[in-house]
Order: structure tokens, then sequence, then C-alpha cells
């Protein structure tokens, strides 16, 4: 989405100046895909509360003007869900349908066939708890997809982590990543699913996890490098 909105989107305008419907945005597109606009996680009311889904009263509504308020600092680093569903509708006013964006910039471009914001039940892997499956949240039809809600086959992450990785002279391709020192990653988490794509020291790992706790992808993904890392050392002795 992020990569997908960088080369559609005047980066350093301020959203309320071309999207007046949003008169709270006061910070540009650019702030929006780095996650520094100030908004927060989700919109006012939407907070999470145990055995219910807080994305299905979203379905099949715009997001609310007044929903679209800082919580927070502009500049500060704060994920939000709720920065990119309002990126989603910035799409589909530029370019039609923000899907449809992120096919053509970035999808097709990375050889991914699978995506889809609307899978088939038959075709979904969801985790267990207990035995029993976790039903996902409910996420096609909300703005809000465009912040989580895309499906895809593990192999075609991992075809994403080539692509994204495969020219750091565009930086549009990891807008979105994060960045400390010599390390690259990207990272998400919907319910009981999670993914992370960690790069350094020239070694690139790819997880996806289910049933597990927060940040777990990320946590295996390093100790991946790690050990591969570590390996190479011991082989040039």
């Amino acid at each position: 989405m992020g990569t997908a909105a960088t080369m559609v989107l005047p980066l350093d305008r301020e959203v309320r100046q071309f999207a007046p419907r949003f008169p709270g945005a006061d910070f540009t597109v650019q702030d929006l895909i780095e996650h520094t606009s100030g908004l927060p996680r989700l919109h006012v009311g939407m907070g999470l509360v145990p055995f219910r889904d807080p994305y299905l009263p979203t379905i099949g509504a715009p997001l609310d003007p007044d929903s679209i308020v800082r919580s927070g600092d502009r500049g500060q680093f704060a994920y939000s869900n709720l920065g990119y569903a309002l990126l989603g509708e910035l799409l589909d006013d530029v370019d039609g349908n923000w899907f449809r964006t992120v096919r053509k910039q970035v999808l097709e471009p990375a050889g991914i066939t699978t995506a889809t914001t609307a899978p088939l039940e038959t075709a979904r892997v969801v985790p267990r708890r207990l035995g029993r499956p976790v039903k996902p949240w409910t996420m096609t039809g909300s703005p809000y997809a465009a912040a989580g809600g895309v499906w895809s086959t593990f192999e075609d992450l991992c075809r994403y982590a080539d692509w994204a990785l495969g020219d750091l002279d565009d930086p549009a391709r990891t807008v979105a990543w994060q960045r400390r020192d010599a390390t690259i990653w990207i990272n998400g988490q919907v319910r009981a699913a999670g993914a992370a794509i960690v790069s350094a020291g020239g070694v690139t790992a790819v997880v996806h996890a289910l049933a597990q706790r927060l940040f777990t992808p990320d946590r295996i993904a390093s100790a991946v490098i790690e050990r591969e890392l570590a390996g190479r050392g011991e082989r040039r002795r």
C-alpha cells in the first residue's frame, strides 16, 4: 500500500488540501505512509474488545471525516491502521480502486498472483486454539481492508520480499519499511496471524505464524538471521 501510494499520490501535500472532506487531515500523504501522521491505530470508538470483531461495524461504510483526528504528535512514528485506511480512500479518489492500484504498482511487478481481499473460505488457512478454528476478523468491504485485509500465499509473500529488496536503489519499494542501523524490516499482524520480512547482513528471513504472540514472526526471523550469520562466521574460520 505504501509503495502504491508513493507512486500515485502527491506525497508532500496535506491531505485536506486535495481531499477537503477530511478537514482534520493536517498532515501529508508521506506522513500517512510512514506512520507519522499522529493518527491513532483505530478510530475513536473502535477499540479492541475481547471476543468482538472490531472491523465488522465498518463494513460497507466510508471513513467518517470526524474520525480523522490526530491523537499524537505529527512527525513521531506511531503505527496507524486508520492512516492506511485513509490512504486506501485517497487511492480510490485518485485511481478508482485502491486494490487495483496496488495490483498494478506492486503485485504484478512482483509476480504475485494469489493476492485477494475476498478469499474463499475453503482457500483460507486459519489458526486454531484449543482445537477450534479462530475466525478471522471481517475486513472485506471495510476501509480498513487497505490496512491489513489482503490475503495471499506464503510463496507470494516470499516473492514480495524478493521484489521489494531486489532494487534498494528504488526507495519506493521499501518506503513503508522500518530501518535500524543495517537492518530493514516490515511486519504486520491481524488477530492471530502475523508475518515479518527482516533483512540484515545480506540475509533475508520471511516468516508467517499462526496463533502466536505479537511479534513472534519478528523474533523467529531475527533468530534465523543470527543463526545464518553465525554459521557463515564459523565457515570462514
